[in-house]
């Protein structure tokens, strides 16, 4: 016998079977957190004092790409993620909201999908699927995952995940989406069930309290259970990340990881401040040819900017309708043009209510926002609470009281000085030294609204009318049933009539 010949034959075939691994296609690996503040982040708050929170994800940080002005367009889970697969505002998409996707529009699931990728989600499937109609190749729910707080399941999901696509010989976009640190936080004297315990745990002596919320024994109890969680994902980062390094996929992988919102305290997550905006964006590809061991502090990009990213990394054509960019020259080295600010916007949150339109403007001096739901009375509130503010109202302390009453219901504009004041405690709307500054930016947004034909411009126009904005507000602003598709409305609909029916029950 040639056992020559046989060699190479068993050699050739051995080599066929690793063609997942070798055939230059490009993976896409997209890690999301849930309300992490970049204020846990080390390396973006470069705070000595911080605990050490995320190790893994301050490594891979380090070793990577990390974007120091990176933000979320609309700083609330659903419209905030739906941003990051169309590639358009809010006010372009329609999905001002939690509502999915009334007008068909290009997706960066269904392209892939399109072109023989193998699409998969761990978590968070609704609020990250914002066309109705798209269907997942792979997919895991909260239930499944120790209500996506099990790093370990994480791991043997993903392991499931990466060998599916060996065995299906495909490139894959994988989006894997922790639960954490969404509340309810980590408490250890009452764990969430099927949750898995974080590799460390805090104490309230442990916290560092952002200036824009007060230190009080209960924000410190709830900031230490907060950290808790932050563990808790950093955990299930590590064991992602374990799984793709076993599964040979690294080095042709494009790794992204970044939060789609901020905490979920008051002034943070569901506003427009830094702090609600302001995201890590962490970027490793082997194979990419991208710089490592690098921070860029000077570039801005934001949600719509991720979209034409991947694409761009794929060598895909990017549709002309995404209002981002690709960032991948930045990630190579190179420069781009007009990264000097970001815009965001919120409309309506979660659970009902009324349209609470913010609208602003950051880059690395000052903020703009303009709120043109802002009156006497209002009584803005969301699920970032807590018990926060119900012990700032039982305090009886006028500081605490002034600054809920400023949570509650706002002022028309806000503008700060976030070199300063990165935690936007001091307005200075109507300090005469900033007048110049504050009509600069002004315009900027108004040109940004106009371009986009935001229906919150016409009421920037009356916003010396207060009441005739409110007006506005009521009569002109769109609805959430004219920007819910009609399968989510008819879905809705039933629930509510469920929910009405389980009460009478109960009396």
């Amino acid at each position: 016998m040639n056992y020559s010949k046989l060699f190479i034959i068993t050699l050739l075939l051995f080599t066929s079977g690793l063609s997942w691994a070798n055939d230059g296609k490009t993976n896409v690996l997209l890690i999301t957190a849930d309300d992490l503040g970049y204020e846990a982040i080390g390396s973006l708050t470069l705070d000595a004092d911080l605990p050490d929170l995320t190790p893994n994800l301050d490594r891979f940080a380090k070793q990577g790409f990390q974007f120091q002005n990176a933000h979320i367009n609309t700083p609330i889970c659903q419209p905030g993620r739906a941003i990051l697969t169309t590639g358009k505002y809010g006010i372009n998409s329609g999905m001002m909201g939690f509502f999915h996707m009334k007008k068909r529009s290009a997706t960066v699931t269904q392209t892939l999908s399109n072109q023989g990728y193998l699409t998969g989600i761990l978590g968070k499937v609704p609020h990250s699927t914002p066309d109705l109609a798209y269907q997942w190749d792979y997919t895991r729910v909260i239930n499944e995952l120790g209500m996506g707080r099990s790093p370990q399941r994480y791991y043997q999901y993903c392991k499931e995940f990466f060998k599916r696509s060996k065995t299906e010989n495909k490139p894959f976009y994988f989006m894997v989406n922790s639960h954490d640190p969404h509340r309810p936080y980590h408490n250890p004297k009452k764990p969430i069930k099927a949750a898995e315990e974080p590799s460390k745990l805090f104490g309230t002596d442990e916290v560092i309290v952002p200036k824009y919320l007060p230190d009080t024994p209960q924000v410190r109890m709830e900031l230490s259970h907060y950290y808790n969680s932050v563990r808790r994902l950093d955990d299930t980062f590590a064991k992602v990340m374990q799984a793709l390094n076993e599964s040979g996929f690294a080095k042709n992988t494009l790794v992204l990881f970044l939060s789609d919102n901020g905490s979920a305290f008051p002034f943070a997550k569901a506003n427009t401040y830094l702090a609600s905006s302001k995201t890590p964006w962490l970027v490793q590809w082997p194979a990419g040819k991208i710089k490592t061991s690098y921070v860029n502090k000077t570039d801005f990009i934001s949600a719509i900017d991720f979209f034409p990213t991947v694409l761009d990394a794929l060598g895909l054509d990017i549709p002309k309708s995404v209002d981002g960019r690709s960032i991948l020259p930045l990630l190579k080295g190179e420069k781009q043009a007009n990264r000097s600010h970001v815009y965001t916007q919120v409309d309506y949150l979660n659970g009902g209510g009324p349209a609470t339109p913010m609208r602003a403007i950051q880059d690395r001096e000052f903020g703009y926002i303009f709120n043109p739901w802002s009156r006497s009375g209002a009584n803005y509130k969301n699920a970032n609470e807590g018990l926060i503010t119900k012990k700032m109202k039982e305090s009886g302390d006028k500081a605490q009281l002034e600054r809920l009453r400023m949570h509650r219901e706002r002022v028309i504009e806000e503008f700060y000085d976030l070199k300063a004041d990165p935690h936007c405690i001091n307005n200075l709307i109507n300090n005469p030294e900033y007048k110049e500054k504050i009509n600069e930016y002004r315009a900027k947004l108004v040109s940004w609204m106009t371009e986009h034909s935001d229906p919150v411009l016409a009421m920037y126009q009356v916003k010396e009318q207060p009441k005739k904005m409110i007006s506005m507000l009521k009569s002109e602003f769109p609805s959430r049933a004219e920007l819910m598709p009609e399968q989510q409305r008819i879905e809705q609909e039933k629930q509510r009539q469920q929910r009405n029916k389980n009460k009478k029950k109960k009396k």
